[in-house]
């Protein structure tokens, strides 16, 4: 979806990991993260990814944690957040998905990650880019997965102040990558790495369900490459896009989108009908004057619902899966 409709999400902490008398995690070990929004977005991101491979054209490693880095906050809280976290030694993890590969290797949140298979993880952009404010989580993100698509990943890390190792090998699924955005606005988007979800979007959701439709949507996009279709069709951001040809291409991304997010959310155990009552309270809430098909960047609810019904009479979709 695009902005005003949605934008995407990220990850959160909080349980200590359970070991067993052996010092070894258990093979089920349970969800540890630092903020509940954040996680709950991991988990669906997580499951969309690993359960709807096949529908994805293209893998990705996939680790089941999420990080945070000292450039997420802003110069007020940068002190107190290398105080708490120690983000001035390199990423921490902010969560981690339960009986996902990060949770069995026993990651915990709140562990700081020093180095991945020898090389030292960077606490700084390699690159300095003032208009992109997150460069050193994709380069730290695009390091990692560079490394889990050679095999198993070794962490050195620190919990409080002891060092550890840490070995997990990654799974395969689509790739898939999510984060929470703090904002005032109920959005989600794709920006053709990663699907972020608004905190705000976060609290409209009424369900796991729902909160899996949006992701879905906004993940769809990504594996799609639709944010890189419409640049290389020279489609422009903002209002502009409800002009002339614009309109109709972005609404094909949002078709196809729509289209894509339903398999996931199937092959994923969600109930795909959760996406109707969803979509009815956005477009009541956010767009409720009809505007004419030709200025439309999204498809109409009508249109949209018919699609759903189609689809859960195609994949023989019942709720939950």
């Amino acid at each position: 979806m695009a902005a005003p409709l949605l934008a995407l999400i990220a990850l959160a902490t909080g349980n200590p990991q359970a070991f067993g008398t052996s010092g070894t995690p258990p093979l089920t070990a349970p969800a540890s993260y630092l903020r509940t929004g954040d996680h709950r977005v991991a988990t669906v991101v997580y499951r969309l990814a690993a359960r709807g491979i096949s529908y994805c054209g293209a893998s990705h490693p996939l680790t089941g944690m999420a990080l945070h880095h000292l450039e997420d906050y802003a110069k007020a809280d940068k002190a107190e957040a290398t105080r708490q976290y120690g983000l001035d030694k390199g990423p921490a993890v902010l969560a981690v998905v339960a009986e996902s590969p990060a949770a069995r290797a026993g990651v915990q949140a709140g562990d700081i990650l020093l180095s991945v298979n020898g090389t030292r993880l960077p606490t700084r952009p390699a690159v300095p880019a003032p208009r992109k404010p997150r460069q050193l989580a994709v380069e730290v993100d695009a390091l990692i997965e560079r490394e889990a698509r050679t095999g198993a990943l070794r962490f050195e890390a620190l919990r409080g102040a002891h060092p550890l190792s840490l070995a997990l090998k990654p799974v395969l699924g689509c790739p898939a990558r999510g984060r929470l955005a703090q904002s005032n606005q109920p959005n989600a988007f794709a920006d053709g790495r990663y699907a972020i979800m608004t905190t705000k979007m976060l609290d409209f959701v009424a369900s796991e369900d729902e909160l899996a439709v949006v992701m879905a949507h906004e993940l769809a996009h990504n594996i799609l490459g639709h944010p890189q279709r419409l640049d290389a069709q020279k489609v422009p951001h903002g209002i502009l896009r409800g002009f002339g040809k614009n309109a109709g291409r972005v609404r094909v991304t949002e078709e196809e989108a729509d289209r894509l997010s339903l398999k996931l959310l199937w092959a994923a155990g969600y109930d795909v009908s959760a996406a109707i009552p969803f979509w009815r309270r956005l477009y009541a809430r956010y767009d409720p004057i009809p505007i004419p098909k030709f200025m439309r960047t999204h498809p109409s609810l009508g249109a949209r619902e018919r699609m759903i019904r189609q689809a859960i009479e195609e994949l023989g979709a019942r709720p939950g899966g």
